[in-house]
């Protein structure tokens, strides 16, 4: 009986420590303490991790979009958390200035 069961069992076996391990990698990649920290891990670490958040810098502009795009996918915000997180990211993640 359990020869039968046994690759559905490898199979999710293999899933779970894949998801647990990119769960431990994306806790141990962390954001700049800075105002709205919170409120962006609370708000956008529901659907990913914060890998992707720091993956790309992007100007304010284009972290209106792509926080906008995320309203647009179910994300739901007051406007107070949405300008927290706009401030934030922006401030924080932003690309970084030439070096002189």
């Amino acid at each position: 009986m359990l020869s039968r069961h046994w690759p559905g069992l490898l199979f999710l076996l293999c899933m779970s420590s894949g998801m647990i391990a990119a769960a431990a990698v994306s806790q141990a990649i962390d954001l700049p303490e800075a105002p709205g920290k919170q409120q962006v891990l609370d708000s956008c670490t529901r659907c990913h991790g914060v890998d992707v958040i720091i993956a790309q810098p992007r100007s304010p502009d284009e972290w209106t979009e792509v926080v906008s795009i995320m309203v647009g996918h179910g994300t739901v915000l007051t406007d107070a958390e949405y300008d927290r997180i706009l401030a934030y990211l922006s401030a924080n993640l932003g690309p970084k200035e030439p070096a002189n």
